[in-house]
């Protein structure tokens, strides 16, 4: 018996491309701990630019007005917003693109890439939107889509913290 080619090889390649071609296949973080610290940090930043806007309001109103009390509590929202820049920044520099391994979401000065888009002008905003309400995003450096799940542990995998290998006590 010869080798024929079965019509079932090229129905599985083709699907593949189909998957590709769709978008369907994404790249994921590393664990849960990766997901909320991006859900987080996205939270964040989201926070700080309604807060933000909330308080530059707030300022204008009361000099236009001449009040004290809003210029006082628009003060306030300003240094609360000044926390929360720095909370978001903690919560997002220590995790990024599973693929560049590039903080999306943290402050850096890296090339993007060419056919990434912004969102009223920022990149970070566009990614944490799409983080909250797609569950997925598309890293502005490497232009390459992530879903918001963690990956699957293979069979054989172990945790980092299960302890020693069999072949840890012969070395």
């Amino acid at each position: 018996m010869g080798w024929k080619p079965g019509w079932w090889r090229w129905e599985m390649i083709r699907s593949d491309y189909r998957a590709l071609l769709i978008g369907k296949i994404m790249h994921h973080p590393h664990s849960i701990t990766h997901v909320r610290r991006l859900r987080i940090a996205s939270l964040l930043l989201l926070a700080n630019h309604l807060l933000m806007l909330t308080s530059a309001a707030l300022l204008l109103v009361s000099l236009f007005a001449n009040d004290h009390q809003l210029t006082i509590l628009g003060s306030i929202l300003v240094s609360i917003g000044l926390l929360l820049i720095f909370a978001q920044w903690i919560a997002a520099s220590h995790v990024g693109c599973p693929l560049c391994r590039t903080p999306v979401l943290a402050p850096i000065e890296c090339a993007k890439h060419r056919k990434a888009r912004r969102l009223f002008g920022s990149y970070k905003l566009r990614v944490a939107l799409a983080i909250l309400f797609k569950d997925r995003f598309r890293c502005p450096y490497c232009n390459e889509r992530t879903a918001m799940e963690a990956r699957e542990r293979l069979s054989g995998s172990r945790p980092r913290s299960a302890g020693p290998t069999e072949l840890s006590r012969f070395r």
